[in-house]
């Protein structure tokens, strides 16, 4: 099984990413790790502007994997989702980086059939609680 992330490697990796911050946000179980709702992550999932993928195709070798998908590194992927004004929801800023938006991200684990994601329901909903959302 693959060494998974901790908050503070998780820190370690985006503050080496040669990206600017304002040009992508946090997805998935990463972003989860960094609110402290969940242990740790597998790797970084990232969504990035229009400009933050030509930032990235600038500096990394990019490798497509599908569905807008693309290894930026072994331990980072990324979607292009066009301009962050365009989004339903906004990412939100927590602490330096910019994080999918919680209810979002809620959302779409609610639609999901996988199990690991059904299993994310109740911290999310009791972070959210906890947050008077």
């Amino acid at each position: 099984m693959e060494k998974r992330m901790n908050q503070t490697e998780l820190l370690e990796l985006l503050s080496s990413l040669k990206l600017d911050v304002e040009e992508y946000w946090i997805l998935s179980s990463s972003a989860l790790v960094l609110r402290g709702i969940y242990p740790d992550a597998g790797d970084l999932d990232i969504a990035v502007t229009d400009l933050g993928l030509e930032e990235l195709k600038k500096n990394y070798q990019l490798k497509s994997k599908g569905n807008d998908w693309y290894e930026v590194t072994d331990k980072i992927e990324c979607v292009c989702d066009g301009k962050k004004e365009t989004l339903n929801y906004q990412p939100e800023k927590v602490g330096d980086y910019y994080l999918q938006n919680i209810e979002e991200y809620l959302t779409y684990l609610e639609m999901s059939t996988r199990e690991k994601d059904k299993k994310r329901i109740p911290l999310i909903k009791q972070y959210m609680k906890q947050q008077n959302k």
